[in-house]
């Protein structure tokens, strides 16, 4: 069956908030965040959506199992004969991003990939002749668009060229030989930037010519409810006469929002990974000095000591709060996004137990084929420090030990030298291992290897514990821990309902962690899209009733 059971599974009718018989089209529908957005918005399901992907096609199947889908090449479909006369009240399409975004940075652009947008005019162009020949009304009442906001740079390409010898660059890295013609092909294409958003304004041209009025904001996903700051393009056209409405966001700071979604309501913090110290292949210095400095300023200055880091962008290493959303999950990046560090706290005495302190932790990434030393074929991952509390008599902050000195003002958290004989062994071991990794790579001191066996850090009797306050109380850092973000964290923090099928498709094959993550991270968040389908809905209340 369609949700891969053996058992006969019939869904209730469906009732539509569009105008009587009209249809909902997802043309690049991935694992199905837009449908889920329209379904929310407009009550049913789409009646066609268009992948090549065959996971992707499974995963919305296991969702949206009333829609019809088509596993082909979208410039292949015949929209015609799809459609079957129906009016289609809302067209959504989200083509292909990762040849705009900015984070291709230099590298070459594929031309048919970033024309994969000109294909929503081949849809509406044959409706709308087909309508014109038969008497129809089949062509988008609504559409939507989702991409990344530099789109807006959308233009043509040009050759690439060495910067020594001034001559093209071609695909296999070489560069073109004095007088050779390379054809465009095998050259290595980039924007241009002295045209850039030429075409863009064409395609805006092409939809108004056509009778739509046209316009585009850009959205971020949290303002409306999600766990990701994810920032998009939303564009909207219409040709019912009837105006574009752009919703107001409902979460927020401000007077009247509600409170904003966290990373941390999406984590689960009952697994914290294991330690960063002991691990079968040794994480990167980068990647190390990235958790140093979060460690210091998401824990050591930090009301809540939880953080999330990068495992994307080497040269970016950025840090953020795991009480603020996740950022933008992306599909391409190679190894996987971003980590979780959150704190486990143990009391400072030899006869305590630890626990982990369940509270916040930040943003979600998409994956790719290679693995990373934290497990995962993705960007997220959580990072815990475990800390012991220390007895209530013991503060300050002692500037002569070999750790940094981090002072965040008031008594939040202290370097201290404390009595070593209030931890047990095992205990003391990892607070000096601590110690000893925030010298190595954050600290002014000599930099010494975390790897090597603890004996070789001298004077034990006085190295320095890095403590923090936590509600109060002070606790001393025994050991941080790691690990990617999972697929049901990184769905959540997107804005998924968390019954959302991820792990299976609709025949019931298993859906790796690596497609899972691809599919997030080119997912439509459904919160805004939601908010903007229910802003253009009819303005006089219209009576329920069955889709067609």
């Amino acid at each position: 069956m369609a949700d891969g059971s053996r058992s006969f599974n019939f869904p209730a009718p469906q009732l539509s908030a569009l105008r009587p018989g009209e249809i909902v089209v997802d043309l690049f529908a991935g694992g199905g965040g837009a449908s889920e957005a329209l379904k929310q918005a407009l009550g049913v399901d789409p009646a066609l959506a268009y992948n090549h992907d065959a996971w992707a096609i499974g995963m919305h199947a296991a969702n949206h199992p009333l829609t019809d889908h088509h596993r082909e090449d979208i410039w292949h479909a015949d929209p015609r004969r799809d459609v079957a006369g129906r009016p289609v009240g809302w067209f959504h399409a989200s083509p292909d991003c990762t040849h705009f975004s900015q984070a291709k940075g230099g590298q070459p652009r594929n031309r048919k990939i970033r024309a994969l947008t000109w294909v929503v005019l081949k849809w509406v162009g044959q409706l709308l002749r087909a309508d014109a020949l038969y008497g129809t009304n089949t062509a988008p009442r609504i559409i939507s668009l989702e991409n990344v906001w530099q789109i807006l740079t959308w233009g043509p390409l040009v050759a690439k060229r060495d910067k020594a010898t001034g001559r093209v660059l071609k695909m296999d890295g070489t560069v073109a030989v004095p007088g050779e013609r390379v054809p465009v092909e095998c050259q290595q294409l980039v924007p241009d930037k002295g045209h850039a958003g030429r075409t863009w304004r064409q395609f805006i041209a092409a939809l108004e010519a056509l009778g739509y009025v046209v316009e585009w904001r850009k959205l971020v996903a949290s303002d409306y409810g999600a766990g990701t700051s994810r920032e998009r393009l939303f564009l909207v056209a219409r040709r019912d006469g009837e105006a574009i409405v752009w919703p107001e966001p409902t979460h927020g700071t401000g007077p009247g929002l509600q409170k904003p979604a966290t990373a941390a309501d999406s984590i689960d913090f009952g697994d914290l990974g294991r330690s960063i110290f002991d691990r079968p292949r040794p994480l990167a210095d980068a990647t190390m000095r990235r958790i140093a400095k979060g460690l210091v300023r998401h824990v050591l200055q930090a009301d809540e000591p939880f953080f999330l880091t990068e495992f994307a962008n080497a040269s970016n290493g950025r840090t953020w709060s795991a009480m603020e959303p996740l950022r933008t999950q992306c599909a391409g990046v190679k190894g996987g996004h971003f980590a979780l560090v959150a704190p486990a706290l143990v009391k400072f005495k030899g006869d305590s137990t630890g626990h982990p302190v369940t509270d916040p932790v930040p943003t979600i990434t998409a994956g790719g084929d290679c693995k990373r030393p934290a497990g995962a074929a993705h960007s997220l991952a959580v990072m815990s420090a475990f800390l012991t509390a220390m007895a209530q008599n013991v503060v300050g902050n002692d500037l002569r030990e070999p750790v940094p000195t981090i002072l965040a003002g008031a008594t939040r958290f202290g370097v201290v030298s404390a009595d070593l004989a209030q931890l047990d062994p095992e205990q003391e071991a990892g607070a000096l291992r601590v110690a000893a990794f925030l010298v190595n790579y954050y600290g002014n001191g000599q930099a010494l290897d975390v790897r090597d066996p603890l004996d070789t850090v001298t004077t034990r009797d006085r190295m320095a514990l890095v403590t923090v306050m936590v509600h109060g109380t002070p606790y001393v850092i025994v050991d941080i821990k790691l690990r990617m973000l999972k697929p049901a964290e990184l769905f959540r923090a997107q804005g998924f309902p968390r019954d959302y099928v991820i792990d299976r498709t609709a025949d019931g094959r298993p859906i790796s962690n690596t497609h899972a993550v691809r599919m997030v991270g080119n997912s439509v968040s459904p919160p805004p899209l939601a908010a903007i389908a229910r802003a253009n809905l009819d303005p006089a209340e219209m009576p329920e009733r069955l889709a067609a």
